[in-house]
């Protein structure tokens, strides 16, 4: 055991030598007493050495809740072999002055005037030893009687508590002084020796080092149980991961989600418990990433329970670096379960669509009817003015005949808009080809739809097509009204169950703040029906300048049940 905190304490008062033995032969002369003291201080010196080892050896062993007892055998023992009457320890507050009079040994139960005392002002009571002790200095005092007038009342304190002999040994942790050791006679003038005395600094540090140790732990525990009830007191899916990516934390959100106590899944990786198979290569990649580049990421993703039943969580990953802040040691899932919020969000998005074709029908079946039945009635009358010889009413008829033909076509236009009706009788294609041929007609820009020979973009899934279709929708709504643009391309793909939808225009670009966060609520929405229909939205400036939004969906796509309903 290293003892460098021997260094820092000092004794300042004189030791005297060790006591004479109690018995010594009457007819030994001087050299043989001699020799016999000798003997005498080395036996003590070889028990006590004995002793602190043992006391070593104790505390090394000793968890962090047992220290207490510790510190009461480690005062026994000395007492004992001191042969004192009192053996205590005092913890000190960081200023130095306040003292709590902590643990104590005491012969024939007779318990010191300060046992268990809090809050102790050292300089009101033992000023002179006060000094010293801050400075580290260990004090050894023979006779409480030979105390100078600059220890009075230092002296008065001992004569009250009926002490006549005592050591003080500072303990001391980084340079600090964190408490002290008394050892006192209330019975006899006790005269110690040198070696008893310096084996005391060794059991001071011994005993510092344990209280500073169970101090740093018990720290330690209630910071980690401040941050396990943090965690478990929030709604949020905390999974921490260690660098190989296995499991070292789960809190209660994981384990009520997941179906998984966290002692099932120590040591475990996530991608082989609860995330899809469909998802488990890019959870690994993504994992992978984070771990190399040790960048944040946020994604949303699917978690499957041991029981069966899939949600849908929005997920934050942090890096925890390692000291060299190179590695990376940890990695912090952080989740929000949005299964039920996405379903909300779903039957929102679907009301609004029913809604909308509900007026796009209204508009078709009901005002633009109406509005040909009046196109009809004017022309008739128009044709009757005529045969009756009033050519200017009739010319005039036959304008608001033309105004009512104009309404007829704007009408058709908005509920073409509103409930694409070649989309459920013709296909995605068809609807996207009219929808660039109304965006050229109605948004003053050149706009048109490819579709290549060998794969003409058919989709046969009705909620891909109206989720891919209102994108199309809004991305050349915002190329016109945002983007300035004069030129928009649709184009659409399907190779392999891979659908992709781009839209490029050539107008003015994306802001120079622009994140693919950020953006308008025609952006949110867009992302939005992206993730429904498990697809991924990027956003990005088009070469040559200008925007480029594209649509990808990857087979398999997210469950039905968080997808609009038709």
């Amino acid at each position: 055991m290293s003892h460098d905190h021997d260094r820092d304490i000092r004794f300042s008062h004189s030791v005297l030598p060790a006591r004479v033995m109690e018995q010594e032969p009457l007819s030994a002369g001087p050299v043989t007493r001699k020799i016999l003291r000798a003997e005498n201080a080395l036996q003590q010196r070889v028990e006590f050495e004995a002793l602190v080892s043992r006391i070593s050896s104790l505390f090394v062993r000793l968890k962090s809740e047992e220290i207490d007892r510790g510190i009461y055998e480690a005062l026994r023992e000395m007492g004992e072999f001191l042969g004192v009457d009192h053996c205590h320890l005092c913890r000190v507050d960081g200023s130095g002055e306040w003292v709590d009079h902590t643990h104590e040994w005491a012969a024939g139960g007779r318990p010191h005037p300060w046992a268990g005392t809090r809050g102790l002002r050292l300089d009101e009571h033992l000023p002179w030893s006060a000094v010293r002790l801050r400075r580290l200095d260990g004090i050894a005092i023979y006779s409480v009687d030979t105390l100078s007038g600059e220890a009075a009342v230092d002296q008065a304190t001992f004569r009250a508590q009926g002490i006549k002999s005592v050591i003080f040994v500072p303990m001391a942790v980084g340079g600090r002084l964190v408490g002290f050791i008394g050892l006192d006679s209330t019975e006899l003038e006790m005269h110690w020796t040198e070696d008893a005395i310096s084996l005391l600094k060794i059991v001071g540090g011994i005993l510092a080092d344990a209280l500073d140790r169970r101090r740093a732990e018990d720290a330690l525990r209630k910071e980690n149980d401040f941050t396990q009830a943090l965690l478990n007191a929030t709604g949020a899916l905390f999974i921490v991961l260690d660098a190989e990516g296995r499991i070292v934390r789960f809190n209660h959100a994981a384990e009520s989600v997941s179906g998984y106590v966290q002692d099932d899944v120590l040591g475990k990786v996530p991608w082989d418990l609860f995330i899809p198979h469909d998802e488990r290569v890019a959870a690994r990649r993504s994992f992978k990433q984070l771990t190399t580049a040790a960048t944040a990421s946020a994604f949303e993703g699917g978690v499957v329970s041991r029981f069966g039943k899939r949600r849908v969580i929005s997920w934050s990953n942090t890096a925890l670096l390692s000291e060299d802040g190179r590695t990376v040691e940890y990695v912090i899932m952080s989740g929000i379960d949005v299964t039920d919020t996405k379903r909300l969000e779903a039957e929102v998005l679907n009301v609004a669509e029913r809604e909308q074709s509900r007026f796009g029908h209204d508009l078709h079946d009901g005002l633009g009817q109406h509005l040909t039945g009046i196109e009809f009635m004017s022309q008739v009358l128009s044709q009757r003015l005529a045969a009756r010889g009033r050519p200017e009413e009739a010319a005039d008829l036959d304008q608001i005949t033309g105004l009512i033909r104009e309404a007829i076509g704007q009408t058709r236009d908005l509920a073409r808009g509103l409930s694409p009706v070649v989309l459920q009788s013709k296909g995605l294609a068809v609807a996207l080809q009219d929808l660039a041929a109304s965006a050229t007609k109605h948004l003053r820009l050149e706009c048109q739809c490819r579709l290549p020979a060998e794969s003409p973009g058919a989709v046969e899934d009705p909620e891909l097509a109206i989720h891919l279709y209102r994108i199309a929708q809004e991305a050349v709504a915002n190329a016109a009204k945002h983007g300035k643009a004069s030129q928009v391309t649709l184009s659409l793909g399907n190779i392999e169950g891979r659908v992709e939808l781009t839209v490029e225009d050539n107008g003015i670009g994306l802001p120079p703040d622009f994140t693919g966060g950020s953006g308008g609520m025609g952006l949110r929405v867009m992302q939005y029906r992206a993730g429904l229909i498990g697809g991924t939205l990027h956003i990005g400036t088009r070469e040559g300048g200008g925007v480029a939004i594209t649509c990808a969906i990857e087979p398999p796509r997210m469950p039905r049940d968080v997808r609009l309903k038709r």
